[in-house]
């Protein structure tokens, strides 16, 4: 099984990648945080440039809810993704 989400961040592209062998994290096609192996949730970490040119935090939640896994992307301290939302359109 595997999940990709895909999300832009201004002019960056974000990418988070869940197998069942772990979890990775690109931004702008570079990968910048790794989980190896078998885990029911994940967190994952990284940096992007905002529009100012300021550095922010990226902070990725994985987890299992049910039969589906649901991921949530933070970018600084704003959500800027969630799988939640996606049903709620």
């Amino acid at each position: 099984m595997k999940d990709i989400w895909k999300l832009k961040y201004g002019s960056h592209s974000i990418q988070i990648e869940n197998h069942l062998t772990g979890s990775r994290l690109y931004v702008d096609g570079v990968l910048q945080d790794e989980q190896v192996g078998i885990h029911l949730s994940s967190r994952l970490f990284g940096k992007v440039d905002n529009e100012e040119g300021e550095v922010e935090d990226i902070k990725v939640s994985i987890g299992c809810n049910l039969l589906k896994m649901d991921c949530r992307v933070f970018v600084g301290e704003r959500l800027a993704y969630s799988t939640a939302l996606e049903w709620d359109m």
